[in-house]
């Protein structure tokens, strides 16, 4: 076991073709890179690590999707390591080599140690890396990366597997395999401890949050695709009931692995967002509505661009 740092690939071409784990190459993936450094600095916290580290029902999809996906003799790479978990899950699934990239340098010597005290010390390759824009060494059989909360708001999960893609092997695997977000409008609480809190966004649902019209697909991404981060959803929706929309509602889907998917909460994992709107709606039953959503993935939802226009009968 050793640890290291990777070099930034300063050119990227996300379709290119994979020469013994090199690509020819563009400028959009260090572009997108240096756009969400900010976003990364704020992300990435001892206790969000810690916090994804000890969410069992989280771990638990992971697990089995690692277990399910990897093969004696692979090689793997785990993006946004952490504690290093997922990627000693994928080397005691038999993996022969597991490059463990993380951005918090404070947790490569975790990551060496916790493989250390496992004895997987000798396939566990400890990196302090930016996994949106550094190049690995070699092909890999397996991407693990979950880096994700709704809407790809906060969190560089496609900048990471738009460059990472690059070195999968034909054939090889991605976990989680991809991901799908719904929208809908909603009456959310604005009013708690006597305060109105209805600026900033929340991945809290709350007791007097309403839906007011049906949840529509805006989003579907499968992570061995390039996609590109400057996101543009797209739905219809329909009122249910009648009602003041103050917010919209963005949940998802993760496909681990086949036939392993989730879209219930976790502690971490999984967790709608609340987008409150400038000026909130009056609906009617039967009302249809076009939303538009138009924003950087891994910026905070208050930057987005959200409109959302009447569909006149």
């Amino acid at each position: 076991m050793f640890a290291a740092t990777l070099e930034a690939n300063p050119r990227v071409n996300p379709d290119g073709p994979q020469s013994e784990g090199r690509a020819d190459v563009t400028d959009s993936t260090p572009r997108a890179s240096l756009e969400t450094k900010a976003a990364i600095d704020k992300a990435f916290t001892t206790y969000d690590i810690q916090a994804c580290l000890y969410d069992t029902r989280r771990v638990k999809y992971l697990q089995d999707a690692i277990v399910k996906t990897v093969k004696p003799g692979d090689v793997v790479v785990d993006a946004g390591s952490g504690t290093g978990l997922l990627g000693l899950l994928a080397a005691k699934a038999g993996a022969r080599r597991v490059y463990c990239l993380e951005f918090n340098a404070d947790f490569v010597p975790v990551i060496e140690e916790n493989a250390r005290r496992n004895g997987l010390a000798d396939q566990i390759i400890a990196i302090h890396a930016d996994a949106t824009s550094c190049a690995l060494p070699e092909a890999v059989d397996v991407v693990i990366s979950e880096v994700i909360s709704a809407g790809f708001f906060y969190e560089p999960q496609l900048q990471i597997t738009n460059n990472l893609r690059r070195f999968l092997k034909p054939g090889g695997a991605m976990i989680p395999m991809g991901m799908q977000n719904y929208v809908e409008l909603i009456s959310a609480q604005e009013d708690i401890y006597g305060l109105k809190l209805n600026f900033d966004t929340r991945f809290t649902e709350l007791e007097e949050d309403r839906p007011l019209t049906d949840s529509r697909q805006y989003l579907d991404n499968r992570f061995e695709d390039w996609t590109d981060p400057a996101i543009r959803g797209r739905a219809r929706l329909k009122a249910s009931t009648a009602g003041r929309a103050n917010a919209v509602k963005i949940a998802y889907r993760i496909d681990f692995a086949e036939g392993i998917s989730g879209d219930k909460p976790t502690d971490f994992l999984l967790n709608p967002q609340v987008v409150f709107l400038e000026k909130p709606i009056d609906l009617q039953p039967g009302d249809q509505f076009d939303i538009c959503l138009d924003y950087l993935a891994s910026n905070s939802p208050l930057e987005a661009d959200i409109t959302i226009t009447p569909v006149l009968s």
